[in-house]
């Protein structure tokens, strides 16, 4: 299992192959894209493995920034070309991620919603159990609904509840994920957006200008 993870300022990168566990944490800061890869490379080469030994990937789909979650996801596409028995991958949300930290290190005794800023004065939104379930559909709410009791990204400060997934964290729930549920093939790999951006939407306010005139 690889597992990545490009939709926070830090890339996250972890393995366990062969008996192997390791974790890597990128300060990318918006550099996922020159340093995701390098990363990869250094933590296999640290621990004397090659890609071809590698069966599985975890990735992060979003929500999130636009670009950051497709870069992840990207490289897991190029890492499985031609390589067949890596096509089993395992998508994991932002929402899923901060949920399965948050858990670890709180011990909630009831249910709660993860935020992500969705920019605009909005945020993504998802409620779960204290299991870790999810309840009900990822959403997007106005930001003066958010109450403090509500968790966030450490990197973002929207609540007092504030969360850092880390490298570990990203790995164990892949794995997790991977004892309970079917993989997909890359194919059918896709992020979850749940809004347009704001290249789409500017192009839309334009084209509706254009019409009015």
């Amino acid at each position: 299992m690889i597992a990545l993870c490009s939709a926070f300022k830090k890339g996250l990168v972890a393995i366990k192959i062969d008996n192997k566990e390791d974790f890597f944490e990128v300060d990318a800061n918006c550099g996922h894209s020159e340093k995701m890869l390098p990363a990869i490379d250094y933590i296999l080469r640290k621990n004397e493995l090659v890609l071809a030994q590698n069966e599985s990937f975890g990735v992060v789909v979003g929500p999130g920034s636009f670009t950051g979650i497709r870069i992840a996801m990207a490289i897991v596409k190029g890492l499985c070309a031609g390589n067949d028995n890596a096509e089993k991958i395992y998508p994991i949300t932002t929402f899923e991620l901060m949920a399965y930290t948050y858990i670890n290190n709180f011990h909630p005794k009831n249910n709660f919603t993860c935020i992500i800023n969705a920019l605009s004065g909005k945020v993504f939104a998802c409620q779960f159990n204290m299991k870790g379930e999810k309840l009900g559909e990822e959403k997007i709410i106005n930001s003066d609904l958010v109450e403090k009791e509500f968790v966030g990204l450490k990197e973002e400060e929207l609540t007092g509840v504030l969360v850092e997934p880390s490298a570990k964290d990203l790995l164990e729930l892949a794995i997790q994920k991977k004892q309970l549920q079917n993989p997909i093939k890359i194919d059918n790999l896709s992020p979850m957006y749940l809004r347009k951006s704001q290249a789409e939407d500017d192009l839309e306010k334009r084209e509706k200008n254009i019409k009015k005139i």
